[in-house]
């Protein structure tokens, strides 16, 4: 009789453990059940708000492409570099060039020596040289002096050449701008200025001296010469203002 209790008490055992394993798979099955409802639930969520956000082919019904002309910006926020044409260079260096030639033109000129003018500008014809007694041309004028006298500058320049020629003796040539080159000659030997100096309307440049071996059978006189841009030109009509 104890052993049949035995029996049935070991059965009733068994199957409270097949009962607890159910009831643990019926719990893990609603679990997983539960979850997959879930889960489809927001995935359905998440494709409905993508359809509303994305057109059918893809791209973003709001966003602007990347690479997408923009015709929204304003011109004026343009910037542009404006460069100069070279019609408008060549206008503003011819200005700058008028306006220089214009200052000089109206700078005071300065007769260098206030004597009286012994010889004249040949103007390319051949006169006879007292000194040498022949015919030559007479590139500027001479103008009586006394020895030591004062020789001043025609104008404002700088001072290019000091030197001495064998023909016109002691000599100073100076640059006055806009292609006007003054010549010196015929100074004493004690020049007062040097190459690179600038000097003004009426500055001291030398004396009157008797150095020029090829005019020394005149009096005492300054031999002055003015180049206007490589041509010999009358000295004396340019401080006049009749030539130029």
């Amino acid at each position: 009789m104890s052993n049949a209790k035995f029996k049935i008490g070991n059965l009733s055992g068994k199957g409270l453990i097949i009962a607890v394993g159910a009831c643990i798979v019926a719990t893990a099955a609603a679990g997983l059940y539960s979850y997959n409802k879930i889960s489809d639930k927001l995935n359905a969520e998440i494709i409905g708000s993508n359809k509303d956000t994305f057109s059918a082919d893809g791209e973003s019904d709001n966003d602007t492409p990347a690479n997408a002309a923009q015709t929204d910006i304003s011109k004026s926020a343009e910037t542009t570099v404006s460069k100069a044409e070279p019609a408008e260079d060549a206008a503003v260096v011819t200005e700058a060039e008028k306006s220089k030639e214009n200052d000089i033109q109206q700078q005071a000129m300065v007769r260098p020596l206030n004597g009286e003018v012994i010889n004249a500008f040949s103007d390319g014809e051949l006169v006879k040289s007292k000194t040498l007694n022949v015919w030559k041309t007479h590139d500027g004028v001479d103008i009586a002096g006394a020895l030591d006298e004062k020789v001043k500058s025609m104008t404002s320049g700088t001072v290019t050449k000091v030197y001495e020629d064998q023909m016109l003796g002691a000599c100073v040539v100076i640059d006055h701008g806009n292609g006007l080159e003054g010549y010196y000659c015929n100074l004493s030997k004690d020049i007062p200025i040097a190459k690179g100096q600038n000097v003004s309307a009426g500055t001291v440049i030398g004396a009157v001296g008797n150095t020029a071996e090829g005019e020394i059978s005149e009096a005492p006189h300054l031999h002055f010469a003015v180049k206007k841009n490589g041509e010999w030109i009358d000295p004396i009509a340019l401080i006049s203002g009749e030539g130029s």
